[in-house]
């Protein structure tokens, strides 16, 4: 830590009273708390238990765990314990704990899980209890439940409610708590782009104009330039950027995209002055957008408001981006290259009027 005020600061007493992390500090070495991350998960207050815990792990005290993985896990212990109905509050563990958590961790997997997936499965929990409770109230039982009763249920609730709840429902029919019964797919309306000419617009003022925050503007240009959502330019490191040639590349895909100038130096002033890198949590961060979290980077939640005061939209600008790039190039080389699905590059591909009908993707392609 280069500065170790902060730390001190940390566990230091405040008007008179122990600071909550001396608190927890000396109840793990009085062994009075379980130094596992079971105990951690009803340790209060919660923000300085989940900051210690990180610590903990960092430091390899504690073993490793997705940040992510354990604020749901200790967010749904608080949650069931409000809900007073025993069997609804069975059932909706017996979803988390076998259907949620392991998708979840199957999610871990391919790389550190992002606040909006926790969120999302949080709010299939509760979509999920207000449907017991709803079903309840009618004295329906959900063993016996009929495909009149859910009909009922759809048409007097948003398609948002009902795309959470669908989960629910798949795995209790397949776990047998109820019958298998239709529920239509949500189709979300899709966004417009913003025109190419906007777009070339605001990755001028972008690259010109150094008033914004560098963070901000280099996760704009990704975004405008290689359509890249937030979630994965948050995810970043600084191992995914290749200086070893005469062009600087950027691991998004296979193979790496070239970065051209002014966009290079941006990057690389970025990589060269990230923040948030003075403390103890993240002393040897790899992130390029590191979070002031230990191990984690910055949050979708932390870096949208600061693009959108850019004065760019994320999500039509980077429909834009990836309109424009499907008409330069195959979709399966802009797939491949900038880390796609197939299928996604060539439904734009398709939106944005392509005329690459064919292309033969490679030596083992299908004939």
């Amino acid at each position: 830590m280069d500065n170790p005020l902060t730390g001190l600061a940390w566990v230091s007493s405040r008007h008179g009273r122990s600071a909550p992390a001396a608190d927890l500090l000396r109840g793990l070495g009085r062994a009075d708390i379980e130094l596992s991350h079971e105990a951690f998960h009803r340790l209060q207050p919660w923000r300085a238990a989940a900051h210690l815990r990180e610590l903990l792990m960092q430091c390899g005290v504690l073993p490793p765990f997705d940040k992510q993985i354990l604020l749901f896990e200790r967010w749904l212990l608080e949650h069931l314990d409000t809900i007073t109905d025993t069997g609804q509050r069975r059932l909706l563990r017996q979803y988390a704990t076998w259907y949620l958590l392991p998708w979840l961790r199957r999610r871990a997997e391919r790389g550190p899980v992002s606040r909006s997936s926790r969120s999302e499965l949080g709010q299939q929990v509760l979509r999920a209890g207000d449907f017991l409770a709803g079903i309840q109230k009618q004295q329906l039982a959900l063993t016996r439940l009929r495909q009149d009763d859910l009909d009922r249920w759809i048409v007097t609730h948003p398609p948002r409610q009902r795309q959470l709840l669908k989960p629910f429902l798949t795995w209790a029919a397949h776990a047998g708590h109820m019958p298998r019964l239709h529920v239509a797919a949500h189709r979300p309306g899709q966004r417009s782009p913003i025109t190419q000419h906007r777009r070339i617009g605001l990755l001028r003022k972008l690259i010109t104009d150094d008033t914004g925050e560098l963070r901000a503007r280099v996760a704009a240009i990704l975004l405008l330039l290689y359509a890249q959502p937030l979630g994965r330019i948050m995810r970043l490191t600084i191992d995914d950027i290749d200086t070893t040639g005469s062009e600087v590349l950027l691991r998004l895909g296979d193979p790496p995209t070239p970065v051209p100038e002014p966009v290079a130096g941006l990057l690389l002033a970025l990589r060269d002055q990230r923040a948030t890198m003075r403390t103890a949590t993240n002393r040897d961060a790899r992130w390029l957008f590191p979070g002031r979290r230990v191990g984690q980077p910055l949050t979708t939640s932390t870096i949208g408001p600061l693009i959108r005061d850019l004065g760019v939209p994320a999500i039509s600008g980077r429909l834009a981006a990836l309109h424009q790039l499907v008409l330069q190039a195959p979709a399966p080389v802009v797939a491949h290259t900038l880390g796609f699905h197939y299928t996604t590059t060539h439904r734009h591909h398709a939106a944005a009027g392509g005329t690459w009908n064919r292309y033969t993707g490679g030596r083992n392609a299908e004939p």
